[in-house]
């Protein structure tokens, strides 16, 4: 095969109106575009599978399955749900625009179209997805690389203490390798997601507690900080996948430890409050001013000082999956977090 050769891209065309389609085509067929058809929801769903288009322009109004639901179950399609699809509908309220974007749609073109702004706006997103599928792509072979080089520290580290004794500097190391592993895991739980489920199962989350806990004592060290516990409920066990709970659990005490005092307490509690499991992290430090956005993704209080990033998105999004309530406060430099989690169901 000739390596010089550049691949069309490929666009489905949906709607079920021959003269929308017929405008589509003429538009687009110049540009050298690869050029699929669908007359209805029902056969988008058959063909998108078959071809995997780079792009999907689907109509609002058909009958039968409409744009809306056909968006849907594209997006629920695994092997399918990264497709731009831009809607093209004469339908025009603020409404139905808002859906359009709430359910999966990147663009909404409103009928009657023009030839330029379909063509402009086709060009966009053609761009930004191969873009991102290309930055996807980099970052799934950086997560490879990283790992292989963490193991060979860790490794060298124990032999080292083995062989030598501890010392402050290879303290050092094992808490910066801690601190690594921890975004590493982050990394690995981002990518994974989309392919596996992380099904929920009980778990006991004192054990858990207890055994990160253990984990993060390296870097607690270093700072000359120290864990307090306080386990109140009467069953903890909980109804989580192990992994979830561990990247809420992980990126809450890493967050403490970080940006905690030195020579300060984190507090952990474990407690039932109604129905539910709890648990609190508490940590001596800043006072975190906007407390409504500290879940946003990649949001910092401060790019100076403070940076929750990505992990509290995780946590955040593993926590809407998973029905945990959530509740945050900070005020005179004494920040909480609080989880509290469903019990094992019966």
């Amino acid at each position: 095969m000739n390596e010089n050769v550049q691949i069309k891209p490929k666009i489905l065309l949906v709607d079920d109106t021959p003269e929308n389609l017929a405008l589509l085509m003429e538009t687009l067929e110049p540009v050298g575009y690869q050029i699929f058809v669908a007359t209805s929801g029902e056969k988008a769903l058959e063909i998108a599978p078959k071809i995997k288009p780079d792009l999907i322009l689907l109509d609002i109004m058909m009958p039968g399955i409409d744009g809306y639901e056909t968006c849907k179950k594209i997006k629920e399609n695994v092997e399918l749900k990264d497709i731009p699809i831009i809607f093209l509908s004469a339908l025009n309220s603020p409404e139905d625009k808002v859906k359009a974007f709430e359910i999966g749609g990147v663009d909404y073109i409103s009928k009657p179209f023009n030839h330029l702004e379909v063509l402009a706006r086709v060009k966009t997103h053609l761009h930004t997805s191969k873009m991102i599928l290309a930055m996807n792509d980099l970052i799934k072979k950086a997560f490879h690389e990283i790992y292989t080089p963490l193991s060979v520290i860790d490794t060298a580290v124990e032999m080292q203490i083995l062989e030598y004794g501890d010392t402050e500097y290879l303290q050092s190391i094992k808490a910066a390798s801690r601190s690594l592993h921890t975004v590493y895991e982050d990394i690995y739980y981002s990518l994974k997601k989309e392919i596996y489920s992380f099904e929920p199962e009980p778990v006991n989350i004192k054990n858990m507690i207890e055994n990160r806990i253990k984990y993060f004592n390296v870097i607690a060290k270093t700072k000359e900080m120290n864990f307090k516990t306080k386990y109140n409920s009467k069953n903890p066990v909980i109804y989580i996948n192990p992994t979830e709970l561990q990247r809420i659990l992980d990126n809450t005490i890493s967050n403490a430890l970080k940006y905690g005092d030195e020579k300060s307490t984190i507090d952990i509690e474990l407690f039932d409050k109604d129905d539910r499991v709890c648990i609190s992290v508490t940590d001596k430090g800043k006072t975190i001013k906007n407390l409504d956005k500290i879940f946003n993704m990649l949001y910092r209080e401060d790019d100076n000082e403070i940076g929750l990033g990505l992990g509290l998105d995780i946590v955040r999004m593993i926590c809407k999956k998973n029905d945990v309530l959530v509740d945050v406060d900070s005020q005179n430099g004494l920040t909480t977090f609080e989880y509290c989690f469903k019990r094992e169901t019966e």
